[in-house]
Parts: structure tokens; C-alpha cells; sequence
């Protein structure tokens, strides 16, 4: 045996005599590791219950939860004037086709039958060749001649078979007798040839095609040496006497003006004042008119209703420049008359319906409105509030009738004054 064999030997016996001690603390090292935390924790809630038995208790208060906070503006009434801005194009009240009566060639034109041309009622534009028409009616004429002349040949010989009639001394002559059937019926030839005569006359007068109202020519569609035919359009015009703006208008313009549907103006009530405006050139332009008929039916899809703005004599000579066909232009309405209502900041109006006014006792009144009239900065009201009444304009969470509130005035600067709880 060598001197290694030798020595593990040793070790082994060594290690053998010593293994019952060193499983014992070993065993000992297991349990305080899995005793250690639940030592800690029990000393935790040993500790807890301790502090909570000799801690203070605490007091109850008798005061009760203090209101909510909120701003408010006083509501004041003041004369105001109901207005509604809206947007629209401009159009003329009557626009026609110029059209032949006649057929025939194009021999003669106005200088003002060209685009943008000014005329007055009445007055010739173009003409036809008339040649032909002026020997239609030497034709008529001719014709009337011979039928007055046999009316008057049949009225003598009628005259002379009474007058032989009564010498026979038959009493009363029948008809044939006399002629009767014949002069009917040269009465009536030159009664056909006195309308042929007045229709060759209105052909020829035709050939001068005039203009059938004051306007201006839109757009010229025939020239010098056209052929033309009846109800063939020469032109495009349009009446200068006033233009129409074709302008939506809501159910709450309509009750703010107080106007009903199918709404026409009447020297009783002539209806909302209309400024018209629109910037061109860099310019502001200008026009009065008025809000003279409204539509008798809704838009089934915008639920709008539409009023026509009426201005007269656009093109006057007075104005700074014309109110033209084609304008996008913006309208001002105003309400026939100025009345007082009540007038509140626009923050007041909560989701478009509500007002919660603040009563003497500082509590909450929620009331249902509705404005008469809203802008960017204010609302006004008919009725719903009152001139004088404290409304909420800050944010007010789960807002309910009768809630008290603490009210500050809108500046912040102090609050305001309770008032005493009414019994």
C-alpha cells in the first residue's frame, strides 16, 4: 500500500466519525431559514396592533361639506336686435332666352347686342332680313280690298232683291230672297283677310327683334348673316330691376326673427333688412336689400330652409359698383324692430339648452331655455331669464336643482355676499 492509498484511508474514517454532528446543524440551518420571515411578519403585526390601540382616536367634525365653488355674471337687459349672418349667390329675378318669332337671315345687330350690353324695354336688338314679310302684307292688303269690295257688291244686290221683295207685296222676304247667306258670307271673307293682313303686319314687325325688359346681355348667340328660326335663341339676358340671394336659413333663424315658413313680404310687413357685402378688387362692397319670401318647404337632407334676399336696381349708377349675377356674397338680416331682451356671457348656455341660475339662497336652479339669439361672445334670451339674475359661466360637475353653491364673481375678486337661507 502506498503512502496515497494510505491517506485516503484516513480522510474516510475521518469523515465517517464525524457526519451525526454536522447533519444535526445542518437540520438547525433549515429551520431558521423558514422561520426567520414568519418571525419577522408575526413582530410586524404584533407592532401594528400596539400603535393602533395606544394611538390618538380622532375627532369628529360638526362642521358640514363646504358648497362647490362657482363664477357667475349678472344677466342684464338691453335693446338688441335680432341678427342672422348668412352666405349666398347672387342671381337675377327674371333671365330669358331671346329668341326669333320669324325665320329668316340676320341682317342687322344693336351695338349693345354683345356681352355685358345695357338696353331698355322695348328696344331693338337685332333684325331680320324682311323682305319677304313686307310682300306678304301687300298681299294682305290686296286681299282685304277684294273682300271689301264684294261685301259691298252682296250689301247692294241684297238691297235691290228687299226692295223688289216689297213690291211684290209678299210680306216678309226669306233669306235666299234677299241675298242673306251671301252677304254673311263676305262679311266673313273680309274679316279672314283683315286678320291675315294683321298677322303679315306682325310678321314684319317680328323681323325687329326687340328686348323684352331693361337688362343686360349675358351671352350673345347669333351674328350678322346667321339664319335664324322661330324659337331659335339669339341671346342670353337678364333684367337689371334686382337680384336675387338664394340664402339657407335654420329653424332657429326663422324663431329668432320671428318669421314663419312660406314666410312673403307684404306693405305690413316688408320683411328683415338685408346688408349685403362681398370684397372685390381689395374692396369692401356694399347693398341694401330685404329678405322678401321664404320657401314653403324644408330640405329633406339639410333640414334648412331657404330665404330670398331681394336688391333692387343693383346696377344703379349711384352704387359704388354693381351687385353682378354670380356673386358669392354675405348677408347680414336684421329683425324688423329693436326689442329689450336679456343678455348673458355665451359661456352661461351649457350643452346649447341649459342655464343654471344661482338664487338668493345661493343654490341652484337649472332651467331649459332657449336663446333667442347666440354669438361668439354673448347669448340673448326672451324669457328663461331674468334682467339681474346671477348665471353660472364656469364649469360646473354634476350640477343638480337646489345644489348649494359658493359664488364668486367672474373676475375672482371676492366672493359674493350669502344671502340668508330663505325658511
Amino acid at each position: 500500500m502506498n503512502k496515497m492509498d494510505l491517506d485516503m484511508k484516513l480522510e474516510s474514517e475521518t469523515e465517517g466519525e464525524a457526519s451525526p454532528t454536522a447533519a444535526f446543524w445542518a437540520m438547525i440551518r433549515r429551520w431558521l431559514v423558514f422561520a426567520a420571515p414568519l418571525v419577522v411578519i408575526a413582530a410586524g403585526v404584533l407592532g401594528f396592533v400596539i400603535l393602533a390601540a395606544t394611538a390618538d382616536k380622532p375627532k369628529e367634525k360638526g362642521d358640514a361639506p363646504h358648497a362647490a365653488a362657482v363664477q357667475f355674471a349678472v344677466a342684464h337687459a338691453q335693446p338688441t336686435t335680432i341678427v342672422a349672418n348668412v352666405q349666398g349667390e347672387a342671381r337675377p329675378r327674371t333671365e330669358a332666352s331671346l329668341s326669333a318669332q320669324v325665320a329668316g337671315r340676320l341682317v342687322w345687330t344693336s351695338p349693345k347686342f354683345q356681352e355685358g350690353g345695357a338696353f331698355a324695354e322695348g328696344e331693338t336688338l337685332a333684325r331680320i332680313e324682311a323682305a319677304d314679310y313686307e310682300l306678304a302684307v301687300v298681299r294682305a292688303r290686296s286681299q282685304v280690298a277684294q273682300a271689301e269690295e264684294g261685301l259691298a257688291r252682296e250689301e247692294a244686290e241684297g238691297e235691290l232683291a228687299r226692295q223688289d221683295w216689297a213690291a211684290l207685296g209678299r210680306g216678309d222676304p226669306p233669306p235666299l230672297a234677299v241675298r242673306a247667306p251671301q252677304l254673311a258670307q263676305a262679311r266673313a271673307a273680309l274679316a279672314a283677310a283683315q286678320a291675315g293682313l294683321r298677322s303679315a303686319e306682325m310678321d314684319l314687325s317680328r323681323t325687329n327683334i326687340r328686348a323684352p325688359f331693361a337688362g343686360r346681355l349675358r351671352e350673345r348667340r347669333a351674328n350678322v348673316g346667321d339664319y335664324v328660326g322661330p324659337g331659335a335663341p339669339v341671346a342670353v339676358m337678364f333684367a337689371t330691376s334686382a337680384m336675387e340671394i338664394r340664402v339657407p336659413l335654420t329653424d332657429a333663424d326663422l324663431a329668432s326673427m320671428r318669421l314663419p315658413v312660406g314666410f312673403a313680404a307684404s306693405s305690413a310687413n316688408p320683411g328683415p333688412t338685408a346688408h349685403v357685402s362681398t370684397v372685390t378688387g381689395g374692396r369692401l362692397r356694399t347693398w341694401e336689400g330685404r329678405l322678401v319670401r321664404v320657401d314653403a318647404s324644408i330640405d329633406a337632407r339639410t333640414r334648412l330652409v331657404y330665404g330670398i334676399v331681394e336688391v333692387r336696381d343693383p346696377f344703379s349708377a349711384r352704387l359704388a359698383a354693381p351687385l353682378a349675377p354670380g356673386m358669392f356674397v354675405s348677408v347680414r338680416l336684421e329683425g324688423s324692430g329693436r326689442e329689450t331682451m336679456v343678455a348673458a356671457p355665451r359661456s352661461a348656455l351649457k350643452r346649447n339648452e341649459f342655464v343654471y341660475v344661482v338664487m338668493p339662497n345661493n343654490t341652484i336652479d337649472v332651467r331649459r331655455v332657449r336663446p333667442a339669439q347666440t354669438t361668439a361672445d354673448e347669448v340673448m334670451f326672451r324669457e328663461g331669464v331674468a334682467d339681474g339674475e346671477r348665471v353660472v359661466v364656469s364649469v360646473l360637475t354634476s350640477p343638480r336643482q337646489g345644489m348649494a353653491v359658493t359664488p364668486i364673481d367672474r373676475a375672482g375678486e371676492a366672493p359674493a355676499r350669502p344671502a340668508a337661507a330663505r325658511p
